[in-house]
């Protein structure tokens, strides 16, 4: 039997990851075919199916369970490997692998990414946005080394460290000549008619506005109508708000170029948006973490002191 290449390994684990062909290759910056001949390969190679193809989804095997399993231990040996060789050279290298909350991707974490690629040539940093649920299923899996999201669903898990950074304001905003613009302020009952389009709520959202259903109402299915567009890009949130009535909420950082080009008009939340997204740094406990993680985590934290001394 031939020996398996570590490229393999990384093929099964992101397609058992994403379980589309698309998506995986995509994550891993091959072509569709390149992928497809590579899993197949394996696949004779080992005499096994390591995927049932189906018409909607690529769903592992138990013959690529096993697989995973050895998979994942693997990728972690090598990757603690570079990071030792790294530790005994003042230049930092590889491929730090990081995740992002939507809400905090275009907050500190870019400008971080950026001064610290700036500073080691031979670094790159790929950087995953997903939901908190997500990340920390990668983080898990050992796809990630360290992510920065919204801490609050992270708490009180033991596996978990968690470094906080400075909670950020958020504002709501609609588009100029919005009905509600006329009243000043979004009451939870105007959600019946003029719904929120978001990215993924933190549970602290979701917690208030069903604390603050109107009365009568069922808590869950006025959640179900108040919110009616998720998504993660909030470029594309934007357009939807600037062309309907949907109200949106966000970081005053996210939305401001908005706001301040009269796209977007701001308009008073009271209660929602005085919840505080609440950043932090997360990483495994018991996992080692990368030189170059450490100097992110650095950069994120110099950024903050800088920011604070500028206030």
């Amino acid at each position: 039997m031939h020996p398996i290449d570590t490229r393999q390994l990384r093929h099964v684990i992101m397609l058992a990851k994403h379980r589309s062909f698309r998506k995986a290759a995509d994550a891993l910056f091959i072509t569709q075919p390149a992928l497809t001949k590579s899993i197949k390969n394996l696949e004779q190679q080992l005499e096994v199916s390591l995927f049932d193809r189906k018409s909607q989804s690529v769903d592992p095997t138990p013959h690529c369970e096993v697989l995973m399993e050895h998979a994942q231990r693997i990728m972690r040996e090598l990757d603690d490997i570079h990071h030792s060789l790294d530790a005994l050279s003042d230049n930092l290298r590889g491929e730090l692998r990081v995740g992002s909350g939507p809400i905090v991707a275009r907050g500190p974490i870019s400008d971080a990414v950026a001064r610290l690629v700036s500073e080691h040539p031979g670094l790159s940093i790929r950087v995953s946005i997903d939901n908190w649920a997500g990340l920390v299923q990668q983080l898990h899996a050992g796809t990630l080394h360290l992510m920065v999201a919204d801490i609050g669903e992270f708490e009180g898990q033991d596996d978990l460290e968690i470094v906080p950074l400075t909670p950020i304001r958020s504002i709501a905003a609609c588009r100029p000549g919005h009905p509600l613009l006329a009243a000043g302020s979004v009451r939870t009952e105007d959600l019946a008619n003029y719904s929120l389009a978001l990215p993924s709520l933190p549970r602290r959202w979701v917690e208030w506005l069903r604390d603050n259903a109107p009365d009568g109402a069922d808590p869950d299915l006025f959640i179900a109508r108040a919110c009616r567009i998720y998504c993660e890009d909030f470029s594309l949130l934007s357009k939807v708000v600037l062309h309907s009535d949907f109200i949106t909420c966000a970081p005053e950082r996210i939305l401001r170029d908005s706001v301040v080009g009269a796209k977007l008009v701001e308009i008073d939340f009271p209660g929602f948006t005085d919840i505080m997204v609440r950043p932090g740094i997360v990483y495994l406990r018991n996992a080692t973490l990368p030189p170059a993680g450490r100097a992110l985590i650095d950069q994120l934290l110099h950024g903050e002191a800088a920011t604070t001394a500028r206030t």
